[in-house]
């Protein structure tokens, strides 16, 4: 079987990627999207059509995902964690907003906000001073 170079096929990958990577199962993923487990595994190499809710909820689900991947350096368990500790700015444990697409927008506009939010690291370095003419001369002679 060869794998369709979509972007639905595109899209379930990354969805299947973001998800595993978040420890989530096949149940949980069909159960977010809304659908059994068969159909899960039948689109699994097609996806859905990128007019379709499930397509929205899945492009959600990675960009929370890559938002999660930014705040943390990329430390798994660090993701995972924060999805299940209680977030008081949400009002419950992120996991728990992720059985609809108002919910995932909702961490996802929390996170990006956090994220922007975040001030430039200080600089911690001096350029060296450019010296006057005046100065220049005094050291020549």
């Amino acid at each position: 079987m060869t794998v369709a170079a979509t972007q639905p096929a595109v899209v379930m990958k990354a969805f299947t990627w973001a998800y595993e990577e978040l420890g989530w199962n096949n149940v949980q993923a069909a159960d977010f999207l809304g659908i059994s487990e068969t159909a899960l595994a039948q689109t699994s190499l097609v996806g859905f059509d990128t007019d379709a809710h499930e397509a929205a909820l899945q492009l959600a689900f990675i960009r929370m995902y890559h938002l999660l991947y930014a705040m943390s350096d990329g430390d798994t368990e660090e993701m995972r964690a924060w999805l299940v500790r209680y977030n008081p700015h949400l009002g419950t444990h992120p996991e728990a907003l992720c059985s609809s697409l108002a919910g995932i927008d909702s961490i996802n506009d929390y996170l990006e906000s956090s994220h922007t939010s975040t001030p430039p690291p200080a600089m911690e370095f001096a350029l060296p001073r450019r010296k006057t003419e005046k100065e220049d001369e005094f050291i020549h002679r």
